[in-house]
């Protein structure tokens, strides 16, 4: 009687550790790999909107300033306010000119308009009128998000930077005889910090104003 002898095993116990280590291995560099590259694409994510958001944010000043005008208003308490207000790190009014107006209403075609860095966030607010507008009844658009920090300077009369408008040397505006004395910048220096970008920098010229 013969018998035939199976001469096939079973891994080891050995070969079944080294495959299960290579295994693992292959598996976290696969994850580790993967994981990069899904960063890397949100950080390009990311980037791409910062730019967008930019060249929004661009877009409206320039629009915004070439259109600026003289014009002061009326506050809701009637009080004159000059036709643009400034600060150094935050927000800045101003009224411009050229408010389309499709639908033919019965309104002005200036408009007041604010810009604002709140929360990171840097905000366009608009007034549906001029004079004794309430100061919270406005429309407002996210431009930019992720922003650190901004900077704004304006350039007076005689070509000297100011970090305020009115310059700081005007007087207060309860003392001003005309409120249209304090005049208009010439020229706005916007500095912006995003997260993760370098700081950048634009100059936009304002219109003649008398």
């Amino acid at each position: 009687m013969s018998h035939k002898i199976n001469n096939s095993s079973g891994f080891t116990l050995i070969e079944v550790v080294i495959a299960t280590f290579i295994f693992g291995f292959v598996s976290i560099m696969a994850y580790g790999g993967m994981n990069y590259v899904l960063k890397g694409q949100s950080q390009l994510q990311n980037s791409s909107n910062q730019l967008k958001g930019l060249q929004l944010t661009f877009r409206y000043f320039e629009k915004d300033i070439n259109q600026m005008i003289n014009r002061s208003v009326r506050n809701q308490y009637h009080d004159m306010q000059p036709a643009f207000v400034g600060n150094e790190d935050k927000v800045f009014s101003f009224t411009h000119a050229g408010w389309r107006n499709p639908a033919n209403l019965v309104r002005s075609k200036m408009q007041r308009v604010s810009y604002e860095l709140d929360e990171n966030t840097l905000k366009r607010h608009t007034w549906g009128q001029l004079d004794g507008a309430i100061a919270e009844d406005y429309f407002t658009t996210d431009l930019l998000e992720g922003v650190e920090a901004i900077k704004l300077r304006y350039r007076d009369q005689v070509n000297q930077w100011q970090t305020t408008w009115p310059p700081l040397n005007s007087g207060s505006v309860q003392q001003a005889s005309s409120i249209q004395q304090y005049g208009m910048p010439r020229a706005l220096e916007l500095t912006i910090k995003m997260e993760n970008m370098d700081e950048i920098k634009r100059l936009f010229v304002a219109p003649e104003t008398s």
